[in-house]
């Protein structure tokens, strides 16, 4: 026995020292390690570039100890090769990998991996290719079976050869979309090992024969074809449903396709062992069908993005169903129903396995569903952007395993439930943008894990004190801002048990200063406190805080800016809207601002040389005075300046000119002299209205092929209009009015110009007819060319302008983010004459404006029939003309019309009644014209009881006017005129009668002798007739006169 145990023990050494000598072989340079392999690794590192020194371990013979590489432990071959550490799951799906964490860059796959021919692992994913092609020899590395080329940058068709690698289970070539392109996808049949396939990105071309390449793959249990430009016709094929070899399949993500219709049913019908499904941002419609509950394993279904708009049986009755499902992801798609309802008894639900329920960016209304009671699993309820209008249930507390709540965007109502505070496990609470009231209850403050806390636009009111953040030590975002009624009180000397990253409490009443407890927060990076009753100077110790971004606008800030200003770190500051007075202080060239808003205040003195570091930069509506800088090449940063609604005069600096500006803005100053000729074409938004500004507009304007909006309107510029705006087909906005610009309207004024919205040509010098090109400005909104010398006829084709028809449309009045840090939106200002005076709209106003204005010109005919036909206008007015003829009889279908101004015109008979029908008229004026007849009847138009609306018209029957017009079918009873009316009463009466009798008298003596002329019986019967009358009469007069003078005789007797 003892003989036996030391010949035991002496095998268990040797193999020991073996194993021991396995492990050191790479330490002997006569080792089994392979010298040509390490020259290959070298030669690899040399063809890329590693500024982070990734590869710096590769040096020297002993390539066992090199970053990335793992060698056979027996014969010392390289078998396994990985370039850079394994991406994050987040990286990887949000292609975060492809950005600021790249390390190494390099060209096309260096051939020298071929030396490494026992490699079965080859990782190159997160390397930058540089745009390089993935070369055909891969296909020679026979040995290959797990084969990441992923987010590497290559680019160009994917090489047949891979299709050599018959050993290969794992392939995975995600890519930026369309970078990649698979040419012919049947080398994939070769792959009969391939277990994991992930082509992800790569544009998919020979997709007809797709389905029927993935039946032929019997191992294939993780298939992602997400972005591959897939079509219906590509799931079309019967292949999935007769083939048997797909059984395997657990995994399958067709995401970001073009799928549309129902989903085909018999795609899936063999596909039972499916765990994973992603069929998210595809165009599926129709219903979510209730046939996914065949997939008894199915643990992940997606389906976001899409545009279903129902679930057949109802949300209760697939989840009932699906007891093994544990997330389930419908956002933004457009389900209608009440998921409230429930079909059966829903005790049976405690087994579910639900984990995670995302259903935001539907119609979904009604209550919250009480049966989610019973899913007692869940971690995540995502449920934001509906249309839910109950309270919230107070089972939401026996949640426990709840970490995600987001009910924000609803209409929910009632008070925030304390058995919310139950909930140990919650990281993120977000109830923002509801109809929440009352107090804040105090059980929030007991959530410990809770990182996220979102209160914000609702209706709570109370008072927050320490107790409700008692226990919050982990919370990093405090969002209960624009609630109106709250206010929020702390002892000076409180200590919070946060470090807070995001506070959020602008509308909440602080008492009047900023909390001190505020300083205690080191982690800090923004800091909104705006419309929060702030009184007084700002405190000193705000300004040693690290954070990045700073909000106190809408307050009573008061007192000077500090000289420190330059010495804060801050990447953006807004004390707009306060009372901050005082000089601007000379900033050093040091600043890091990336934007400053210090409009409307109190500030005044020279603008000095600064803020080189600053990209926004707003002084507008302060006291600022002297004159632009002549020397700009300092603010080269500066994108967006805002330096309109001050007191800075002098001329425009040619300086100008060299400065990368996108958006500049000076209206409202005292600028004179003319406008610069020498713009950079970076330039979107130019505003330089009502200052004194004089001379012609530049031709330099044309070449900004950016050029969004222009405004230089209220100067005193001359001229015309040069034809290189021609070229400025980007424009949305062009107001030139009130000026002195003369000239026709140009013809150039096309179809090229898609984007224009607003053309205003107000009060300038403009003569000639209206050319029949504007007409083909689609999109314009509001046109606008009063108090001009324009003559001629209104074009009829005006009537065919879609923008002022169709109010769906999608319209942009220049949104275009400015700064990098923060989207920053250009919002311009338009002056339009409407309802009878001058109104002042702002982008988002202006959105909701449709108007029409040609009035004081010299313009003349009728008015055109098919003007009726804007049924989107709000605003007509073609005042002051010399109009003749109808109101358009159509006039009752222009829907949208609020304000109606043709007074001053010739325009004649009768007022249509489809005017009537204009239920949103609110100013109409039709006097100084030739009108006659009644007023028509209608809700509205007896509303608008002005007089005046109607005055000038002598022939119009008008109540107000006191001008009557009688029915003979509706008898009116005689009145006794008032002396002091009679003539005014009776004037148009007397008229008409002698008008008739005149009229009567005439036609009735003149055709009465026209027919005596050619009936000559009837003449010989007249006159015979008048002889006999005549001696009659004669005979008659003669007695009575005898008779007369007897009695005379008689009586004087």
């Amino acid at each position: 026995m003892g003989r036996y145990c030391s010949r035991v023990l002496t095998l268990v050494t040797l193999l020991l020292v073996l194993d021991n000598s396995a492990v050191c072989f790479c330490n002997n340079s006569t080792s089994i390690c392979r010298e040509q392999e390490r020259e290959a690794l070298l030669q690899l590192r040399r063809s890329l570039v590693d500024p982070s020194g990734l590869l710096s371990s590769w040096e020297g013979k002993d390539f066992c100890r090199w970053e990335g590489v793992i060698y056979d432990r027996v014969y010392g071959h390289v078998i396994n090769l990985q370039l850079l550490p394994q991406p994050t799951k987040d990286e990887t799906s949000t292609y975060s990998h492809m950005g600021s964490k790249l390390l190494l860059v390099g060209g096309e796959l260096n051939s020298s991996l071929l030396r490494l021919r026992y490699l079965n692992h080859l990782d190159l994913s997160g390397i930058d290719s540089n745009h390089g092609r993935i070369l055909e020899f891969i296909g020679s590395m026979e040995e290959l079976r797990y084969l990441n080329l992923s987010f590497a940058n290559f680019y160009g068709t994917v090489p047949q050869q891979l299709g050599n690698l018959t050993k290969l289970e794992v392939l995975d070539l995600r890519n930026e979309y369309e970078k990649l392109v698979v040419d012919d996808i049947l080398w994939v049949c070769h792959l009969q090992s391939l277990k994991y396939l992930d082509m992800s990105g790569a544009r998919i071309a020979k997709e007809r024969v797709l389905v029927q390449v993935l039946s032929m793959l019997p191992a294939l249990s993780h298939l992602s074809l997400s972005s591959c430009g897939l079509h219906n016709f590509h799931m079309s094929s019967n292949h999935f449903a007769n083939s048997t070899c797909l059984v395997h399949l657990q995994y399958l993500d067709l995401s970001s396709n073009h799928f549309e219709g129902p989903i085909p049913s018999t795609l899936f019908q063999n596909i039972t062992s499916l765990r994973h499904l992603d069929l998210s941002k595809n165009s599926f419609n129709s219903s979510i069908p209730m046939w996914f509950d065949k997939f008894t394993s199915l643990a992940h279904l997606n389906l976001e993005e899409n545009a279903f708009d129902s679930i057949e049986e109802g949300l209760f009755s697939l989840l009932k169903n699906m007891l093994y499902l544990k997330s389930l992801h419908l956002c933004y798609n457009q389900i209608r129903e009440e998921i409230s309802t429930t079909q059966g008894n829903s005790s049976g639900l405690i087994k579910n396995s639900l984990e995670s329920l995302e259903i935001c960016f539907n119609q979904l209304k009604g209550a919250l569903p009480d049966w989610l009671e019973h899913f007692t699993n869940l971690k995540s309820i995502i449920l934001f952007a509906n249309f839910f209008s109950s309270p919230i249930p107070s089972f939401i507390g026996s949640l426990s395993n709840l970490e995600i709540l987001d009910l924000s965007g609803n209409g929910l109502n009632g008070t925030i439930p304390p058995s919310i505070g139950q909930l140990s496990s919650l990281r993120l609470l977000d109830l923002s943008n509801n109809q929440l009231g009352g107090n804040i209850p105090e059980s929030l403050g007991k959530l410990g894990a809770l990182q996220e806390l979102f209160l914000s636009n609702n209706h709570l009111d109370g008072v927050i004190t320490e107790i409700h953040l008692s226990n919050l030590s982990r919370l990093k975002v405090y969002g209960i801002n624009d609630n109106d009624n709250l206010s929020f009180k702390a002892k000076p000397s409180w200590i919070p048990p946060f470090q807070l990253e995001i506070i959020l409490m602008s509308s909440c009443k602080l008492e009047a200063k900023v909390p001190q407890w505020i300083q205690t927060q080191v982690n800090t990076i923004e800091i909104i406190l705006s419309n929060a009753s702030l009184f007084g100077p700002l405190p000193n110790w705000l300004f040693n805080l690290t954070f990045s971004e700073l909000d106190l606008s809408y307050n009573q800030i008061i007192g000077p800016l500090p000289e420190w200003l330059d010495n804060w770190t801050f990447s953006g500051l807004d004390l707009s809207y306060n009372q901050i007075t005082g000089i601007l202080p000379k900033l050093s060239t040091n600043l890091t601002f990336s934007w400053l808003d210090l409009s409307y205040n109190h500030i005044t003195g020279p603008l000095p040389n600064m803020y080189t570091n600053c990209s926004y930069l707003d002084l507008s509506h302060n006291l600022i005075s002297s004159s632009l800088p002549t020397y700009t090449g300092i603010m080269y940063q500066v994108r967006t300046l805002y330096l309109n609604d001050n007191l800075i005069g002098g001329t425009l600096p040619s300086s100008l000119c060299d400065m990368e500006l996108i958006v500049l803005n000076l209206a409202n100053n005292s600028l004179y002299g003319s406008i610069p000729d020498c713009w950079k074409d970076s330039l979107s938004f130019l505003t330089l209205s009502f200052n004194k500004l004089s001379g012609v507009i530049p031709s330099s304007l044309g070449s900004l092929p950016h050029l969004t909006t222009l405004h230089l309107n209220g100067n005193h510029l001359n001229g015309e209009l040069p034809q290189a705006l021609d070229y400025c087909t980007s424009l949305v906005i062009l107001d030139l009015g009130e000026n002195n610009l003369s000239g026709s309207i140009p013809t150039w004024f096309d179809g090229s110009f898609h984007s224009l919205l607003i053309l205003r040509l107000r009060e300038n010098r403009f003569v000639g007819s209206i050319s029949p090109q504007l007409c083909s400005l689609s999109r314009l909104r509001i046109l606008d060319m009063a108090m001009n010398n324009l003559t001629g006829m209104i074009p009829h084709c005006l009537g065919n302008m879609s923008g002022m028809i169709n109010l769906n449309q999608t319209n942009s009045f220049g949104s275009v983010a400015i700064a990098p840090i923060q989207d920053i939106i250009y919002l311009p200002i338009v002056y339009i004459m409407a309802w009878g005076r001058e109104h002042v709209y702002t982008k988002i106003i202006l959105q909701l404006v449709v108007n029409l204005d040609l009035s004081s010109n010299f313009l003349n005919g009728s008015i055109p029939e098919e003007l009726s036909f804007l049924s989107g206008l709000h605003g007509l007015n073609l005042s002051h003309n010399h109009l003749s003829g109808d109101i358009p009889i159509g006039i009752g279908n222009m829907r949208s019309l609020e304000s109606l101004d043709l007074s001053n015109n010739h325009i004649s008979r009768i007022i249509p009644q489809g005017i009537s029908t204009l239920t949103s008229l609110a100013h109409l004026n039709l006097s100084q014209n030739d009108l006659m007849g009644h007023i028509p009847k209608g809700n509205q138009i007896q509303t608008l009881d002005d007089p005046s609306i109607y005055a000038g018209n002598p022939l119009l029957c008008v109540d107000l006017l006191r001008k009557k017009c009688f029915s003979a079918k509706t008898p009116q009873p005689q009145k006794v005129p008032h002396p002091k009316d009679t003539h005014e009463e009776d004037k148009l009466d007397r008229m008409l009668f002698y008008a008739v009798i005149m009229l009567g008298f005439t036609i009735g003596f003149w055709g009465f002798f026209r027919v005596l002329q050619f009936k000559k019986d009837w003449r010989r019967a007249y006159f015979s007739s008048a002889d006999q009358v005549a001696d009659k009469a004669y005979v008659a007069i003669v007695v009575k006169v005898v008779k007369l003078k007897r009695l005379r005789l008689s009586r004087s007797m």
